[in-house]
């Protein structure tokens, strides 16, 4: 390091300006491999194929898309997405942007009356009010488990099926 700061102190201008040349030359060629490195990581697709809709007039599918370190806080969810579905029975849905390589778990409700939030009833056994589905054709029969739900992007595109269920 003392010897390129000697350069730049001596009174050899030439030598200077070849120095910085150097170091500009060094940053434009190898600037791209560092930056290819970074996108190797990259960002990928999710196809989300949703069947068994019942039917509805109005309301939304809401798609979340989750970590671990969200699994359903909607408010930490990658992804929230809302879709009318007036009146389908099937959906079919494009998550784009997501970062790759990662594991991700899918949750899906069609949300009824609108109030973003997957409606429950307590009586006389605890259980979702609206349609609701998971990646892996998950059936929670408590809490649902994000290591049951989940599943691994390791390539730049795929494709997922959701079964809806009540």
């Amino acid at each position: 390091m003392k010897g390129y700061a000697k350069a730049f102190e001596c009174d050899y201008p030439g030598l200077k300006r070849v120095t910085i040349l150097v170091v500009v030359l060094v940053e434009l060629v190898f600037s791209p491999l560092v930056g290819a490195g970074a996108d190797a990581a990259g960002k990928g697709v999710i196809h989300i194929s949703i069947t068994d809709i019942r039917p509805q007039k109005s309301g939304a599918m809401v798609i979340l898309l989750y970590d671990r370190s969200g699994w359903l806080d909607a408010l930490k969810a990658i992804r929230h997405v809302e879709v009318p579905v007036d009146g389908k029975v099937a959906l079919d849905f494009t998550l784009t942007g997501i970062p790759y390589p990662a594991t991700y778990a899918v949750q899906i409700f069609l949300d009824r009356n609108g109030n973003h939030k997957l409606d429950m009833h307590w009586f006389p056994l605890p259980g979702p009010d609206e349609l609701y589905g998971f990646s892996n054709h998950y059936k929670p029969f408590a809490k649902p488990d994000f290591l049951k739900a989940s599943f691994p992007l390791k390539t730049s595109e795929m494709m997922l099926q959701v079964n809806m269920r009540n």
